[in-house]
């Protein structure tokens, strides 16, 4: 998050237009042609990654009861549901169905700065806008990618202007934030016109809504389906604006905005506005290699490489020490036995658990947060091994780094430290490693996707600016 000084100064008071007239303008000129070459390939990237986790939620059981809500409201049939074996649904319908899926095993993309979620808010509203646009003249990869990597941006700002620390509002960063991405996206595959995106932006202010208890609330379902809940108002702010429908005025700087309602008026407005059009958010996005809540990475990337490295085997543990700032201290929670399937995305969230589960599979299956046999092994045989200790040397704002210590049985001791996560561009996953990703995911889905069609998927993205319609990727993901 930026350490810059808040900017506390109204629009209406500087003189100065709201933010959202900027970025109005900003979407609604620019087109595919305009983005960088990396910022096209950031956005490809992000889109097969928040694809493989809808299909990896869609087993789920909230995912299948909320699936089993959207689908007996019926209404125009345009909109695929995915992983759903070919049922349409009215696009905001498709995106509760299909949001609902994404965060499961909080398995989706990451700004590490900005600390939330850009595609898992942008991908759904612009897909299913574009299959509901498809009835009336054919909507291209091109749209998808331009919407995915301006909406991520966008979003990605947004959470860059706040200020303070994450937990020093009520609000749950992630579905307040990207909801703005979410209605950015819709309108931009539906062709808005800068005055189009303002209301847009003007319509998505008053639905903004999410707190923390969620998190804090141990079994809830709604941190798990809270894309699903608050990205189909995306979808609606933007379909009422291109219906005529005005939006609330000064969305961002004004006295009752968003900086102002939502975060007491202390945000950074340069860190919003700067470098609009020249320098993209996108490209800074993080992936997660193992499904667990993002401040877990650090630890995992460095035990995980301690023991390809040394090529360890779990019996060779003797113990594992972590050494850790408060942030993740605090994640170090006691497992119950039988935690899952109930509470899988509690147990997503847990140091202790996932850490154990590294040593024991040299990873964190998905399947783990399906069987209670396969995490109560790893409750009970490997969760003992795993210690740590406070190190206020590593506190941090959001994400900490992580010192790890393994003693082997032999009595060797390796030691190795990560400050940036494997997932981060500055330490980003290989080619190799986002398909294989990937392809465990969609063979993780209700009807497992088996590896010849997920790699058509892949194939289908990797190529999606030269696809005249989407269509074709969306009979893949039926």
């Amino acid at each position: 998050m930026s350490s810059n000084k808040p900017h506390h100064l109204h629009a209406q008071n500087s003189g100065e237009p709201d933010a959202a007239i900027a970025i109005a303008a900003h979407l609604a000129r620019t087109r595919l042609e305009d983005l960088p070459a990396s910022v096209i390939e950031a956005a490809k990237i992000s889109i097969l990654d928040t694809l493989g986790c809808v299909l990896a939620g869609t087993p789920c059981d909230d995912v299948v009861a909320i699936r089993k809500v959207a689908t007996a409201w019926g209404g125009q049939p345009s909109s695929t549901l995915i992983g759903s074996g070919g049922v349409k649904l009215p696009a905001a319908s498709a995106v509760l169905g299909n949001g609902a899926a994404i965060h499961q095993f909080d398995f989706d993309d990451t700004h590490d700065q900005a600390v939330m979620h850009p595609s898992s808010a942008s991908l759904m509203p612009a897909l299913a806008v574009a299959e509901q646009l498809g009835g009336i003249g054919q909507v291209g990869g091109k749209a998808i990618i331009t919407a995915v990597a301006l909406a991520n941006d966008l979003s990605s700002r947004v959470g860059l202007a706040t200020s303070g620390r994450m937990w020093d509002h009520p609000w749950f960063r992630a579905p307040v934030i990207g909801l703005f991405g979410a209605t950015a996206a819709a309108a931009k595959v539906m062709g808005a016109t800068a005055q189009q995106h303002v209301h847009a932006l003007g319509l998505t202010l008053p639905q903004v809504s999410g707190t923390w208890a969620s998190l804090h609330h141990k079994g809830s379902s709604v941190r798990s389906i809270r894309d699903g809940l608050a990205y189909r108002n995306g979808v609606l702010a933007a379909e009422l604006a291109m219906n005529g429908i005005r939006g609330d005025g000064e969305v961002f700087d004004g006295p009752y905005g968003f900086y102002q309602a939502f975060f007491r008026g202390d945000y950074d407005r340069a860190a919003l506005l700067d470098g609009l059009g020249q320098r993209y958010e996108t490209e800074r996005i993080s992936l997660k290699p193992w499904p667990c809540i993002r401040h877990l990475h650090t630890a995992l990337t460095a035990v995980l490489e301690l023991l390809t490295k040394n090529h360890l085997a779990f019996d060779d543990i003797k113990e594992v020490m972590l050494g850790l700032g408060h942030v993740n201290v605090d994640r170090c929670r006691p497992v119950a036995l039988g935690s899952v399937p109930e509470n899988h995305i509690d147990l997503a969230g847990n140091m202790h658990f996932a850490v154990a589960a590294a040593i024991r599979h040299c990873g964190i299956p998905l399947a783990l947060y399906h069987d209670t046999k396969l995490a109560d092994d790893v409750i009970t045989h490997a969760m003992p091994k795993v210690r740590w200790a406070y190190d206020a040397a590593l506190d941090g704002h959001t994400f900490e780094a992580s010192r790890v210590d393994i003693t082997l049985n032999s009595g060797q001791r390796l030691s190795a430290r990560c400050d940036v996560a494997l997932g981060h561009p500055d330490n980003a996953m290989s080619s190799e490693q986002r398909i294989a990703k990937f392809v465990d995911c969609a063979a993780a889905a209700l009807t497992p996707v088996a590896k010849p069609k997920a790699m058509q998927i892949v194939d289908a993205v990797e190529r999606l600016e030269q696809l005249d319609t989407i269509a074709p990727l969306m009979a893949l993901l039926a």
